[in-house]
């Protein structure tokens, strides 16, 4: 990284500040520069902490933390047992940490550190600088984040909600090895053996993601290993093959045909182009994975990861993003879209699983085969508001699908997070969608 300043690693590094929570790995607590984790009531009393850190961000009910702490059966006297315990948490933490009755919220100061949610603003600003391939100023964010996620969550407990914020920090586990991978490559050097140790651990975490094996053949090619890059698209190609009947995606077959052409690998400049976009994400997967525990939920997330891919392949659609239960396509054109995702929710319906999906159409900057701006962020946002089995679209992807013959139902103007101004939506009709686009 000779001649690259590395920016935000600073954070790491200055003076910490005086209340300090870590709750990924062995709990650690300071609060306004006290030590306390040893202080807390028991074990209880210390799961009872973790929950409110945690959900720091609104108040929680009695019996919400009723069941968070006795999530299979209560207690006869639960009620009395929850008070105690809030009595002598508020002892140990201090006058003004847990504020209201009955709802119950922990309140920190501004500049208080919870490392789950540095490890969430880490990789949030390590995947900007990833896509504005500022390599130097993720490096730091892209290791805090990483670190933190390695670190997992509460292993000795299997608490519903314990399992969705451990779900969600495997996903940033493997979302920050893509980030460290990208920057490894980016910044070359002595860098590439981080890139290299992340593309590997991204294949042993999650086998059927392709940016893992894609990374690595990268990371080996431009080391001159390329038959061994070739060797691990084979790896790839077998896997998909043999477990689930499919085959890699465009991205990855392009990286394989540049390999075979014996072209060198060259990170390539960054574009602006009219893209649809398509989001789609499974409904309450949170709630999934807890009544079906991890192996039965893994199994149904590879088959459902298989239909999406097995129809975006049938439409002709690219595969840009993974995360957990969701999926970022880009296609051609609305019509080519609106196809796919009818054909998504129709055929992941019979795993017995509901999805949300949403559409838009805008000009996205495209780098190395990622796409980003505004545009992405309003097919996100339009698709969250989107309900089970549920396709909704912008006025836009309506206005260019106009004498198609689709139906679409008005669904009101919304402010969306993050995106100036209002934008209108519309549910479309699922049976309208001509059979040939689905």
């Amino acid at each position: 990284m000779a001649g690259q300043e590395i920016h935000n690693l600073g954070e790491t590094l200055a003076p910490r500040p005086a209340t300090r929570i870590q709750l990924c790995g062995r709990l650690t607590v300071r609060i306004e520069g006290r030590r306390i984790e040893d202080d807390l009531p028991g074990r209880q009393g210390r799961l009872l902490f973790v929950y409110l850190t945690a959900h720091r961000a609104r108040p929680s009910s009695r019996s919400e933390l009723m069941s968070a702490l006795w999530p299979n059966r209560a207690p006869a006297a639960s009620d009395t047992a929850l008070s105690a315990l809030l009595t002598k948490l508020r002892s140990v933490l201090g006058a003004g940490v847990l504020v209201g009755k009955p709802d119950v919220r922990m309140t920190l100061p501004s500049d208080a550190w919870v490392d789950l949610e540095a490890a969430t603003e880490g990789l949030h600003r390590a995947s900007s600088a990833v896509s504005q391939q500022n390599w130097a100023r993720g490096w730091g964010p892209s290791r805090v984040a990483l670190h933190i996620a390695q670190r997992g969550f509460h292993q000795d407990h299997d608490a519903p909600w314990v399992q969705g914020i451990r779900t969600k920090l495997e996903d940033v586990l493997v979302r920050a090895h893509e980030c460290v991978a990208a920057i490894g490559l980016g910044l070359s050097g002595s860098e590439l053996a981080s890139a290299e140790r992340s593309a590997r651990a991204l294949i042993k975490l999650a086998p059927y993601r392709e940016s893992g094996y894609r990374y690595l053949m990268e990371v080996l090619a431009t080391q001159g290993n390329v038959a061994e890059a070739l060797l691990t698209y084979e790896q790839l190609r077998r896997l998909l093959r043999e477990e689930l009947g499919a085959s890699p995606g465009a991205t990855t077959d392009a990286l394989h045909r540049q390999l075979l052409q014996g072209h060198g690998l060259q990170r390539g400049a960054l574009v602006r182009e009219l893209q649809t976009v398509l989001f789609t994400d499974i409904v309450s997967s949170t709630e999934r994975l807890a009544a079906l525990g991890d192996h039965a939920w893994r199994e149904l997330l590879a088959r459902h990861h298989a239909i999406v891919r097995q129809e975006l392949a049938r439409f002709d659609g690219r595969e840009i993003d993974t995360a957990g239960d969701g999926f970022l396509i880009a296609l051609d054109n609305p019509a080519q879209a609106m196809g796919c995702a009818c054909a998504i929710i129709k055929s992941v319906s019979g795993l017995g699983i509901a999805i949300r999906a949403g559409i838009h159409t805008g000009e996205c900057e495209v780098l190395d085969g990622r796409i980003s701006g505004i545009a992405v962020h309003v097919g996100a946002r339009i698709s969250a508001l989107a309900g089970p089995n549920e396709l909704l679209v912008s006025s836009t992807v309506k206005d260019l699908a106009a004498g198609s013959g689709i139906g679409f139902d008005d669904r009101g103007a919304h402010a969306l997070r993050g995106v100036p101004g209002t934008w209108r939506t519309f549910a479309v009709d699922l049976d309208s969608v001509p059979r040939s686009e689905a």
